[in-house]
């Protein structure tokens, strides 16, 4: 059978037609234009707007998206087989790494150094508002004075927020991602771990959460001048609005164990008096 090319008339002069397939990608190529032209204009208002960089971000479902994620990494699903080192490794040739999830020098706290009264005051006041060993409160304790001190925060606000944040489990978790005694989303303050230990965290571990949470607070008081401010952005609320009461209620608490350490130490300074006083006496009927 003889085969016949349709042609067609443009000024009189005879032009091939373009193929189908010369059509559809003259199509999707302007189709791709005004899909990179939108992506690129939606990126510039994202960037160029910080509350809404913030909304998106930091929603709820992307904040899901977050905790699906750092599930599947943690137990060994990530997408395509990689092993990703989250702090979980054994010890290596160069000791980086110890009992699991937790490298040295974030492994263990200095408990020769006796509690203060006030310290004991508070560990015991925490063991029982939340039902947790003395033992395991006064690990906490210490860790709160050591980070606080070096982080430049009050241990009592750090304490503070990890019993409303935690109630003293340091391994809590959120449905949408937070872990640890301060609740800090691994995803988005993973460049703090970095800082700490590069390639070797986790957020489960309790000084390098303590570590990091202490300073988110610092840098969002520092940011907002005051506290009360940085507790509402520690909660989320500087960009969902409500903070539930959060701020009121860390500083309620904090002002508790303020009030519980005081009292700790009055008791010590009058026993030390009381003891000074019957030294004395003994001294002069002596």
């Amino acid at each position: 059978m003889k085969q016949y090319e349709t042609v067609l008339s443009v000024n009189g002069q005879l032009v091939e037609p373009q193929s189908y397939k010369q059509s559809l990608r003259k199509a999707f190529t302007g189709l791709g234009v005004a899909t990179s032209v939108l992506v690129l204009g939606a990126v510039a208002i994202l960037f160029s707007n910080a509350e809404l960089r913030s909304q998106v971000f930091f929603s709820a479902p992307v904040q899901a998206i977050f905790a699906a994620e750092l599930d599947l990494v943690s137990t060994g699903l990530a997408a395509g087989g990689v092993e990703v080192n989250d702090g979980s490794n054994h010890a290596d040739s160069t000791g980086s790494s110890s009992n699991g999830m937790m490298p040295v020098k974030f492994n263990s706290i200095d408990s020769s150094k006796p509690l203060t009264a006030g310290q004991r005051q508070i560990t015991s006041y925490l063991a029982k508002r939340y039902s947790v060993s003395p033992e395991a409160v006064e690990s906490i304790v210490r860790l709160a004075y050591k980070v606080g001190k070096e982080e430049k925060v009050e241990p009592t606000l750090i304490l503070a927020i990890v019993g409303i944040e935690s109630s003293y489990n340091p391994f809590a978790a959120s449905p949408v991602g937070a872990r640890g005694l301060m609740q800090i989303m691994p995803k988005i303050h993973k460049d703090k771990f970095e800082a700490l230990s590069p390639g070797d965290w986790s957020p489960l571990n309790p000084e390098m959460n303590m570590r990091v949470g202490a300073k988110i607070i610092r840098e969002y008081t520092r940011r907002t001048g005051s506290v009360n401010a940085g507790l509402r952005w520690y909660v989320g609320a500087a960009i969902h609005g409500n903070d539930g009461g959060y701020p009121g209620k860390v500083l309620a608490l904090k002002s508790r164990i303020d009030s519980v350490h005081q009292q700790g130490q009055m008791v010590a300074s009058r026993g030390n008096a009381e003891k000074v006083s019957a030294v004395t006496v003994a001294g002069t009927e002596g």
